[in-house]
């Protein structure tokens, strides 16, 4: 009767025509599904914005600069999870492409202050309808309701909710 209780639970899932594969040890894990859902929301934003404008992180880092006027790459890194190395490579790209420009703190000069560029706002301005308009697509299967819901349930697990 467990035998059959566990075959009538499996969550077979389709590999893309290849052999479909039994995700029923993996399906109640919050990280699998949080992974397997931003994996989902990565291809929706790559296909509104696509390889030539940002990747997600670039667009966070841009959107949270200017809405930050002035931030520091060290404050940047800690609200997105990043670490500072990481960070100065991100910035750097942002920088080479005319969108961001650091400047030196001016209440602590051992840091970097950040702005956002006249083609840094105008870049952030169009992307930011792009991925909206991807992220309401990407779920529509839920309610307004649910979908605010989830946003919540989210921001409490990663700490900002």
């Amino acid at each position: 009767m467990a035998a059959t209780r566990a075959s009538a639970a499996r969550a077979v899932v389709g590999n893309g025509g290849r052999e479909a594969l039994d995700h029923a040890i993996l399906r109640d894990l919050v990280g699998y599904n949080v992974r397997r859902a931003d994996l989902y929301m990565r291809q929706e934003f790559e296909r509104n914005l696509g390889a030539r404008s940002f990747r997600p992180g670039e667009f966070s880092a841009l959107a949270l600069i200017a809405a930050n006027p002035q931030v520091t790459q060290t404050s940047l890194a800690h609200a997105m999870g990043i670490r500072r190395p990481n960070m100065v490579g991100l910035i750097d790209r942002l920088e080479r492409r005319g969108l961001v420009r650091r400047s030196i703190d001016p209440h602590d000069r051992r840091n970097q202050s950040l702005g956002t560029t006249a083609k840094g706002e105008a870049l952030l301005r169009s992307a930011r309808l792009r991925v909206a308009a991807g992220d309401r697509r990407a779920t529509a299967a839920l309610s307004a309701r649910e979908r605010t819901r989830l946003i919540g349930l989210l921001q409490r697990l990663h700490g900002i909710g």
